[in-house]
């Protein structure tokens, strides 16, 4: 048997699962909400997100899954399940998880966001770089 290099529907549904998860996590951050208030079905503009925001978000993304996004990511696909859909089918984002993965169990939840913010990685820092 031949093993293909498509990834199987329960890697694909992890994968958004995880991408999800991620962008959960950074709309918590960005526009200091509660992540039990976000659903991912609705769209991101409901939670004030704004251009500058948008950006922001999309290039801390290519940073962490190693991809070039499109910077309209978010209107082209204007919720968190849609766009974690459409980057599981467009790109190869499997090493970017499994590098992820692997990293994850030395980070503690509350260490995490700390270490984003101060990482001055692509666009985010970039953005909070010109705000002072």
């Amino acid at each position: 048997m031949v093993q293909s290099d498509v990834d199987t529907p329960n890697q694909s549904v992890d994968s958004v699962q995880a991408i999800q998860n991620w962008m959960v996590n950074q709309l918590v951050e960005q526009l200091s909400l509660d992540a039990k208030n976000i659903d991912v079905t609705e769209p991101l503009t409901r939670y004030g997100l704004d251009s500058i925001d948008a950006v922001t978000i999309v290039g801390e993304l290519e940073d962490w899954l190693e991809v070039e996004l499109p910077s309209t990511l978010f209107w082209d696909y204007p919720t968190i399940e849609k766009s974690a859909q459409y980057l599981v089918e467009e790109f190869d984002v499997s090493a970017a998880l499994d590098n992820a993965e692997s990293a994850a169990p030395s980070e503690t939840k509350a260490a995490k966001p700390e270490a984003s913010e101060k990482s001055g990685k692509g666009w985010g820092g970039f953005w909070k770089g010109l705000g002072g």
